[in-house]
């Protein structure tokens, strides 16, 4: 039983310190490779920041997120082309794992996907030996051997702004052989698991499928944690799967949930009550943007907390994760954070702000008389949503105006004001 920080496996369960060690938290896929913002692009450090601040909001002690290791084939990833790494690429994971850790976040890391997104996967191994069966990368030797070097290049990297090697880092919390593999024979698996324990005996290794318990998996002495998802959330197989996996003396965690349908309720309350489950993490959560409003995503179960404001269930639904996360720790559900100050960043003829954490809503004033007011509301509690910049109906053209927002957290706690800002008077374009 170790007592330096790391987490460990006892039997089915996670301790820490010695404590039995639950959690919840969000999948956070695109921390070291981004492909919402004008295109494939590494995140800014605002983004991360803004995440990882709303995880911890939202109640989480764990983030799951693919390309701080799977990431493969594209110029901006870690491995572009066959042994090569990109060092830039590097230091952007770096950044992400230096800001979980101030924040007490621990992190599950796949190394590889099994499909073929941005960020690169098997296909992209078998790809680059001219191969056209994604398969080739459980069975073909150089590509083993590659996928063995990345594992190991990860592994004994030294975080360039901690200066402490990823395999001495107590913020991860596991290594996934890969996303969603849902075919990987049990001999792969065996060989990788007790490969990543050869150059890491402090961290756990841990492996899933998509849509089912992969059960041949489950003798494997090497591996620790057994991954299942569920779309939409199943409280019956949640129930029976962790209860599979602990009568083989595995950890049992969701990796992935969809958030969005019904039966929301039931699955999270069972994961709560079933001490077999170890951890959930729902699918998946974005930031607010560089400028205004959110960064979007389309694939149905995007969440932006606490709402948008496209509908209440929607920020029922918000708040429902977020009780869970308390829950799932053991902790008691803490009032909602207090949002910050928003800063205005333009107002001509759209009223341009940075959104804050926390924020279900916001207040727009104006003054026309200077910085010290008097104030009137423009948008009084308007939620917050992804129609931002904001255009103020009443501005007066030739006026010189000033503004200053607020934001306003879901129980209604209302943040300070930002700092006024004075716009120039502005004609429209006719």
């Amino acid at each position: 039983m170790r007592s330096n920080g790391f987490v460990a496996r006892t039997g089915s369960r996670l301790e820490l310190n010695g404590e039995p060690f639950r959690f919840a938290g969000p999948n956070v896929y695109w921390l070291g490779l981004d492909e919402n913002v004008e295109g494939v692009a590494w995140p800014t450090e605002f983004r991360v920041r803004d995440a990882l601040d709303t995880a911890l909001e939202m109640g989480a002690t764990v983030v799951r997120s693919h390309t701080l290791g799977a990431s493969q084939g594209h110029p901006l990833s870690i491995m572009p082309e066959p042994d090569r790494f990109n060092e830039e690429a590097l230091r952007r994971v770096d950044f992400a794992v230096r800001e979980a850790a101030a924040r007490g976040l621990r992190l599950i890391v796949p190394f590889v996907c099994n499909w073929s997104y941005y960020h690169g996967g098997r296909s992209t191994f078998a790809g680059w030996r001219g191969l056209e069966d994604p398969r080739a990368f459980y069975s073909d030797p150089e590509i083993k051997e590659m996928f063995k070097r990345y594992i190991a290049m990860l592994l004994t990297r030294v975080n360039a702004l901690t200066g402490m090697a990823y395999r001495d880092d107590p913020t991860i919390l596991a290594w996934e052989l890969g996303n969603e593999l849902n075919d990987a024979p049990a001999e792969w698996v065996k060989e990788m698991a007790a490969y990543i324990k050869s150059l890491d005996g402090n961290h756990l290794v841990a492996h899933g499928k998509q849509f089912e318990l992969d059960r041949d998996k489950l003798g494997i002495e090497e591996l620790d944690i057994l991954d299942v998802h569920y779309y939409p959330a199943n409280a019956e197989a949640l129930a029976r799967d962790a209860a599979e996996t602990a009568a083989a003396g595995k950890v049992y965690i969701c990796g992935e949930f969809g958030w969005t349908e019904d039966g929301l309720e039931a699955f999270l309350e069972r994961a709560e009550a079933d001490g077999s489950v170890s951890g959930t993490l729902f699918w998946s959560l974005f930031p607010h943007a560089d400028d205004a409003g959110y960064v979007p995503h389309y694939d149905g179960f995007s969440l932006h907390y606490p709402g948008t404001g496209v509908s209440g269930d929607y920020e029922r639904r918000c708040l429902e994760l977020r009780s869970h996360a308390f829950r799932m720790s053991g902790r008691e559900v803490s009032s909602c954070l207090v949002p910050d100050a928003p800063t205005v960043a333009s107002a001509a003829e759209r009223v341009v702000f940075r959104g804050v954490v926390g924020a279900a809503r916001y207040t727009v004033e104006k003054s026309t008389r200077g910085a010290a007011g008097p104030w009137t509301a423009v948008f009084d509690a308007r939620p917050a949503d992804h129609d931002m910049p904001w255009h103020d109906p009443t501005r007066a053209h030739g006026t010189r105006t000033w503004y200053r927002v607020r934001a306003i957290a879901p129980d209604g706690a209302a943040g300070p004001w930002s700092e006024p800002f004075e716009s120039e008077p502005f004609t429209p374009v006719s």
